[in-house]
């Protein structure tokens, strides 16, 4: 698990199913974009969610757009683990995205950020496409606007 900000950490799905441990860390939200472990196993009462993304090509946008509006929710709760099998490619494509959408920054900038906390951070081309498409598809202002409408004022994440 490695922490991208101060209250976002990547991980794979063996430190998803480390709860104490999480715990420990502070974590209080999980962020799961593989369906497993999923919420059955957690009996420490930390706040599960679950976008299910594939590892490349076959993405719909709204996917990726729920898991960053997810990733915001959780985020008002506490600190977040976000995983994926391996925390390679989908977690930092969605932890990458929130701070490029939140921060109205560009999503590269992001990127490289996540990669420098996140060193073995690398995204299979079809995620680099879902990620154009879903700028192409949803303005900045509409991508906020939902964060805004549903879970009140965007709190920052990153110092």
């Amino acid at each position: 698990m490695d922490w991208i900000t101060r209250d976002i950490a990547i991980g794979n799905c063996d430190d998803a199913i480390r709860l104490e441990e999480l715990r420990s860390a502070g974590i209080e939200g999980i962020l799961s974009l593989t369906g497993w472990p999923n919420s059955a196993v957690n009996r420490h009462g930390l706040t599960w969610r679950c976008v299910e993304l594939i590892d490349g090509y076959g993405n719909e946008i709204s996917r990726l757009h729920e898991a960053v509006v997810q990733l915001h929710e959780l985020l008002a709760r506490g600190p977040v683990l976000v995983h994926c099998m391996e925390g390679v490619s989908r977690s930092p494509l969605v932890v990458a995205s929130y701070l490029a959408d939140t921060a109205a920054r560009p999503f590269e900038d992001c990127l490289h950020e996540v990669t420098l906390a996140r060193k073995r951070a690398f995204l299979q081309p079809g995620l680099i496409d879902l990620r154009r498409a879903y700028e192409s598809a949803i303005k900045p202002h509409q991508r906020l606007g939902r964060l805004y409408s549903q879970y009140g004022a965007l709190q920052a994440s990153a110092d």
